[in-house]
């Protein structure tokens, strides 16, 4: 009943770290979700199950996901959306300004930006801190470390894990006593190094609201919604 249906197209991707800073790394494929998969996530709802790396175990292959870098994460997610369902997402999101429920269309292929790493990018990586005028050496954080930058508290109290030495002394111990005496302006220095947000997929896109002409700048909702058409 099939054989002359147009099956979804798996898809070969470039992650935005170029695959820099994995030891062991395939070629990543990402796979289209399937009816009873997008039935499995929507049931899951409310119910503490991690949604996105289920998403992300069924329909990745080529790298480990323990492994996986988060500027790389948010790029594969918009990847099994689109391959899934294909580029354009309706969504509601309210206005910020007046309240109303706006229906918004993108094209997450065309709409949103995606910046890769730049050749002479690297992780772990050496920066200045300068209050204290020493050198440190951070790293970006592996989607298996997701709990300690998953909100503001606990990132704060595990900086430190992120730091693999502070004036080459390299006991976490040091560093996270370094960390807690050190003025805010080198704890920002680390902070803003260590989410490096210029890189991978900028989920952000102008909102226009017709109801009172606000414009802003606001995430895509990344809900249930976003991994079903049937939602």
């Amino acid at each position: 009943m099939f054989s002359n249906s147009e099956e979804p197209q798996s898809q070969i991707v470039e992650l935005p770290s170029r695959s820099k800073f994995y030891s062991s790394i395939q070629e990543v494929v990402v796979t289209p979700l399937t009816f009873a998969e997008e039935e499995k996530i929507l049931n899951s709802k409310g119910k503490g199950l991690d949604v996105i790396n289920l998403i992300l175990d069924k329909c990745v292959t080529g790298i480990n996901l323990s492994e996986l870098l988060q500027i790389d994460k948010l790029f594969l997610l918009m990847k099994v959306r689109e391959v899934s369902y294909g580029t354009e997402y309706k969504f509601d999101i309210a206005c910020p300004s007046c309240g109303d429920k706006i229906t918004t269309k993108l094209d997450i292929a065309k709409d949103l930006n995606v910046k890769y790493v730049t050749d002479d990018f690297e992780d772990p990586r050496t920066v200045k801190l300068p209050k204290l005028g020493v050198n440190a050496i951070v790293r970006f954080p592996r989607n298996r470390e997701e709990s300690f930058v998953s909100d503001v508290s606990s990132f704060s109290k595990n900086l430190y894990r992120f730091v693999v030495s502070i004036n080459g002394i390299e006991d976490p111990v040091f560093v996270a006593k370094a960390i807690q005496r050190m003025h805010i302006v080198d704890v920002k220095v680390i902070a803003n190094e260590v989410n490096k947000g210029e890189f991978g997929l900028d989920p952000r896109f102008m909102f226009h609201c017709p109801s009172c002409d606000h414009k802003s700048m606001m995430e895509v909702p990344l809900d249930a919604g976003f991994f079903s058409v049937t939602y």
